[in-house]
């Protein structure tokens, strides 16, 4: 599982955290330098965040788990995803100047049981972001403080790429959400890929056979209709098959999209990002 989530961690909303830079670069320092009441704070929409260390419970100042480090996605709309290092979540802030405020967060899917440590570095995370009271951004750092002026979180700034467009991108399939709502990487030598073309017509590989479709888009709406592919078969690598058939009802779900960066979130009607791109060079 972990290796969907360094799949995910390496989507460019998105690109690079060096576990190196979390411990030489975050000093441990947890107060909130004076005089930062009422400062006028960068905004967060439209911005995306790699976790680089969060408090623990016993006060502490840690870094993530190697290769399962939360992600952050402000939303333009008001509304904050992500992944938690295992399941996707998401929740609804507010900031008004430096002060910042998360709803109870909303994640996809179970911890798996036998990922305990994983288990734990999500809860903790949740917790610590509902209890947000305000932020400020140091460079390339966002640090997330709590009511007592305590750091929480301190997030890297993910790569700000020129935002791809939706037509004529080739997009490489990078996650997916599974059964049961977490998170999965393609898996290794399969390729999976989504162009949507202008004359109303997407098509790519789902991994072993070609595919092509007609959909429907309008604004981030987007609908897939009557997915029509290839009958390959293939047994190497193994469960190509099935992840075939898995990312093909996962693109029937489609309801709408968004694009932060240079990767696309397709969503499925019940608002839940289900499969996520990057655009390819």
């Amino acid at each position: 599982m972990r290796d969907g989530h360094h799949a995910l961690a390496k989507v460019a909303l998105l690109i690079i955290l060096a576990a190196c830079l979390v411990s030489a670069g975050y000093s441990g320092e947890t107060d909130t330098p004076p005089g930062n009441a009422g400062q006028v704070a960068e905004p967060l929409a439209g911005t995306a965040w790699h976790l680089a260390a969060l408090r623990a419970d016993n006060g502490s100042v840690v870094a993530p788990l190697p290769r399962a480090e939360p992600l952050i996605i402000f939303g333009e709309d008001g509304t904050l995803s992500g992944s938690a290092g295992c399941n996707l979540y998401t929740a609804s802030y507010r900031i008004n100047g430096s002060t910042i405020s998360v709803e109870p967060v909303s994640v996809t899917g179970a911890h798996p049981s036998a990922e305990r440590e994983l288990a734990q570095q999500e809860s903790q995370y949740q917790k610590l972001l509902v209890a947000a009271a305000s932020y400020r951004v140091e460079g390339d750092r966002l640090v997330i403080s709590g009511p007592s002026g305590k750091d929480l979180l301190v997030f890297l700034r993910a790569k700000q790429p020129v935002q791809s467009p939706l037509l004529a991108t080739t997009w490489g399939l990078t996650h997916y959400s599974t059964s049961g709502s977490a998170v999965a990487s393609p898996i290794p030598g399969t390729n999976i890929t989504l162009t949507i073309d202008g004359d109303g017509t997407l098509s790519g590989s789902a991994g072993c056979n070609a595919y092509s479709a007609p959909y429907r888009l309008n604004e981030t709406g987007l609908a897939v209709e009557r997915i029509v592919a290839t009958k390959a078969s293939s047994t190497d690598p193994a469960g190509v098959m099935e992840q075939e058939e898995t990312y093909l009802d996962l693109l029937r779900s489609a309801a709408g999209y968004r694009i932060v960066g240079d990767t696309l979130a397709v969503i499925d009607g019940n608002g839940r990002a289900v499969l996520f791109f990057a655009a390819e060079p």
